[in-house]
């Protein structure tokens, strides 16, 4: 199982997915699903305390069956301050935002997709199993991988979205294991390392999995 997200910009982000083996479950979609919870997780591990990712865990928390539908279209906006204030209450989290930052480092643009023309800028590789993710262009420092860490797993999720985009019950899903790993991460439950573990957890818990 493999995932690429490659950036061209930060306009531009192409996503392939490799479901080859389909590990470890026997269909592509749970696999997909899968693969979500996992990127996700590890993300958000990798983004720690820093305000992309407690905001992203914060969108996650809210996720409904059409908010990664939305997120690409030019109209979506993100969240105001207040908004993420009402965010914070609601979910029981507590940060100080500084918000004029937030929305011009993180908030935008908002890539849109774009089909696969060779590796990227910036991109991300997954491989499983197990677990492996590998980051590429952003250097020692991790130059802008705030950004790029936080808009791939908004393009990952939406990428899903739109390639099931009439099909109910996987959109249910998808909007439900993304609100259970923010939640994760809101409750500070996310481990340093197993992620795996974790990741078939939640997939039991949004029902895609018995």
């Amino acid at each position: 199982m493999d995932l690429r997200i490659d950036f061209y910009s930060k306009n531009e982000v192409a996503i392939r997915i490799d479901l080859s083996g389909r590990y470890p479950f026997p269909a592509n979609e749970t696999g997909e699903l899968f693969l979500l919870a996992c990127y996700t997780l590890r993300q958000l591990s990798n983004l720690g305390g820093h305000e992309a990712s407690r905001v992203l865990a914060l969108l996650l928390a809210s996720y409904t069956k059409n908010t990664a539908i939305e997120i690409p279209t030019p109209e979506y906006e993100f969240p105001s301050l207040a908004g993420l204030q009402f965010l914070m209450g609601y979910h029981g989290s507590r940060f100080n935002v500084h918000y004029e930052a937030l929305r011009m480092q993180i908030f935008r643009p908002i890539p849109r997709h774009v089909q696969y023309r060779g590796d990227g800028k910036k991109a991300f590789y997954v491989r499983l199993p197990p677990f492996h993710l590998t980051a590429k262009g952003f250097g020692l420092l991790g130059y802008q991988v705030n950004f790029y860490a936080f808009h791939s797993v908004l393009a990952l999720s939406s990428h899903l979205a739109e390639s099931h985009i009439d099909e109910e019950a996987y959109l249910q899903h998808l909007a439900a294991v993304a609100q259970y790993c923010g939640k994760a991460h809101i409750a500070g439950a996310i481990p340093l390392g197993d992620h795996v573990r974790l990741a078939n957890a939640i997939l039991k818990e949004a029902g895609v999995t018995s």
